[in-house]
């Protein structure tokens, strides 16, 4: 009869500094103290986790494709400035959603940390902290006339004519473009269209 040998304690502490090595090997010191200061922030909210943060980023990025198009004919228009229009619609649908509204501050600062530092790893060049400030400022400033081109006839009821119009103007103006008022009036309704299923996604979380 073989004698049984005794099975070997694990060294939980070996495992660590394992994983540990493993995940330096791939990512920086840096990156891998936001990832443990994220996870933390995120673990104290109860209505999101960090998939859904990172869906957030996904529907950046999805807006944009829908907006972007719109500049195809003014090659001088910052990309960036519409991204971050992109990212200032997802707040806002963040902003008007169904979330616990005390949370609803932190899981937007989080969501713009994490876009801040997306966008700049594609453009090192770019300030993160100026970015933040910019991003946070801009979400803010575009917020009324954003919910506005959403409930769009409700808003005209109340007194502000063609929103999704409104909306376009603010946009191109950041941007400095300038469109006919045909063009202008198509443009808007892409963006009402962009921010009212922004807001429907929000919502579905």
């Amino acid at each position: 009869m073989w004698p049984f040998s005794k099975p070997k304690k694990l060294d939980h502490q070996a495992e660590a500094r394992k994983v540990i090595e493993e995940l330096r090997a791939e990512f920086s010191d840096e990156d891998l103290a936001r990832g443990m200061v994220l996870n933390d922030r995120v673990s104290r909210l109860q209505s999101v986790k960090v998939e859904q943060l990172n869906e957030l980023l996904g529907l950046v990025d999805d807006t944009a494709d829908r907006v972007l198009p719109l500049y195809d004919d003014f090659p001088n228009a910052s990309g960036l400035e519409i991204h971050g229009f992109c990212a200032s619609t997802v707040a806002a649908a963040v902003h008007v959603s169904t979330l616990p509204t005390d949370e609803k501050p932190i899981i937007i600062d989080i969501f713009l940390d994490l876009w801040v530092d997306a966008t700049v790893r594609q453009a090192p060049s770019l300030d993160g902290k100026i970015l933040k400030g910019s991003i946070s400022r801009m979400w803010r400033g575009y917020l009324p006339v954003i919910m506005r081109a959403a409930a769009d006839e409700e808003a005209v009821k109340l007194g502000f004519p063609n929103p999704p119009l409104v909306l376009a103007q603010e946009l191109d103006r950041l941007v400095s473009v300038e469109r006919g008022p045909v063009d202008q009036i198509a443009a808007g309704q892409v963006l009402k269209s962009a921010v009212v299923d922004a807001m429907l996604f929000v919502r579905n979380f």
